[in-house]
C-alpha cells in the first residue's frame, strides 16, 4: 500500500470519526482503531523486504540470529504499544495508556535480558585477563 493511500484512508477514517464522536462514541472509536489496525498491517507488510535485508546483511556480519530476533521483536512491542496506548487515549482512558505503555517497557527489558547477560560475562571475561 502506497504512502498516499494510507493517508487518504487515514484522512476518510478521521473524518469519519469526528461525526461519529457526536453520536455515537463508540462507534468512533471502532472506527479508529479498525483504522489503526489496517494501517499497522499494510506498513508492516511493506517492510517484510527491509526485515529480510536486515536478516542478510547480519548474516554477512555473522551475528546470532537469536540478536536480529530480539531486534524484531522489540520494534513489535514498540508498534504495538504505541497504537494501544495511543488508542486509549483517543478514548480518554490515559491511565490505561499510561499502564499499556510501562507493560511494553518492562516486556522489552524481559526481552533484552540474554543480550544483557551476555554483554555482562564478555565484560567479565575483560576483566578477567
Amino acid at each position: 500500500m502506497e504512502l498516499t493511500a494510507i493517508v487518504g484512508l487515514a484522512i476518510v477514517a478521521v473524518c469519519i470519526v469526528v461525526l461519529l464522536r457526536q453520536y455515537k462514541p463508540e462507534y468512533a472509536l471502532m472506527v479508529s482503531l479498525i483504522c489503526s489496525v489496517v494501517i499497522f498491517a499494510a506498513v508492516l507488510g511493506e517492510l517484510i523486504p527491509a526485515f529480510d535485508t536486515i536478516r542478510s546483511m547480519m548474516q554477512q556480519v555473522q551475528i546470532d540470529g537469536q540478536y536480529i530476533e530480539i531486534l524484531l521483536k522489540s520494534l513489535g512491542i514498540c508498534f504495538i504499544t504505541q497504537i494501544a496506548s495511543e488508542s486509549c487515549r483517543d478514548a480518554g482512558e490515559s491511565a490505561i495508556a499510561s499502564k499499556i505503555e510501562l507493560a511494553g517497557k518492562l516486556m522489552l527489558v524481559v526481552l533484552a535480558l540474554p543480550m544483557f547477560e551476555e554483554i555482562v560475562s564478555i565484560a567479565l571475561g575483560f576483566m578477567a585477563m
